[in-house]
């Protein structure tokens, strides 16, 4: 038995040659995580020098729960400066309080084991919490939901995907593969005013 339990986009990383060791395929490994540090390279590298949106990424909605691990390190590498969470840090329930303190430019919906089109159902347990039209994110248009268990909350190679789609989501730079609906949704203020 293997107990992997990675806390940095790095440990992630590490984790494939860990496995890959283990499977007889050390290099084959290796030359997999050197591909997939390249591709964080260029997302890193097509962001430098555009402005550093404050962004708050919720991983839970009842309680709220910040995303930590390595979210706040996907959201440094795509543009972004991450707040509430450190890299690394395994998070706890928070306030509302805290989420509007903070004042995010943007705010990312990828709760843990949700499909984005659960999220979206089960929007309400934010918008409907005291002083959500007044946070900039929403005023701005930048709440964003997106595939929390595909490219955020497991750790994994996809992780990677999830900084390329958040290079689109922050700045609309295009790495890799477009960015697909649902992997990152905008929740208008205005389509939430209609439904």
């Amino acid at each position: 038995m293997l107990s992997l339990e990675p806390r940095t986009m790095g440990d992630v990383l590490d984790c494939l040659v860990t496995v890959g060791a283990l499977l007889g395929v050390r290099e084959r490994a290796e030359r997999r995580r050197e591909q997939l540090r390249a591709r964080l390279a260029t997302v890193e590298r097509l962001t430098t020098g555009l402005p550093r949106p404050r962004v708050v990424a919720i991983e839970w909605l009842d309680p709220l729960w910040p995303a930590g691990h390595w979210v706040p390190e996907q959201v440094t590498c795509a543009g972004g400066t991450p707040l509430l969470a450190a890299p690394g840090e395994h998070t706890k329930p928070m306030e509302w309080a805290a989420v509007r303190a903070a004042r995010p430019d943007v705010l990312l919906v990828l709760p843990c084991g949700f499909s984005p089109d659960r999220t979206l159902r089960e929007r309400s347990l934010l918008t409907e919490l005291p002083g959500w039209n007044e946070l900039p994110a929403v005023r701005n248009d930048a709440v964003w939901v997106l595939d929390g268990p595909a490219y955020f909350n497991r750790p994994g190679p996809r992780v990677v995907r999830g900084a390329e789609v958040l290079a689109h989501v922050l700045h609309s730079v295009d790495v890799g593969e477009p960015v697909l609906p649902g992997e990152a949704t905008r929740l208008s203020v205005t389509e939430e005013a209609t439904q």
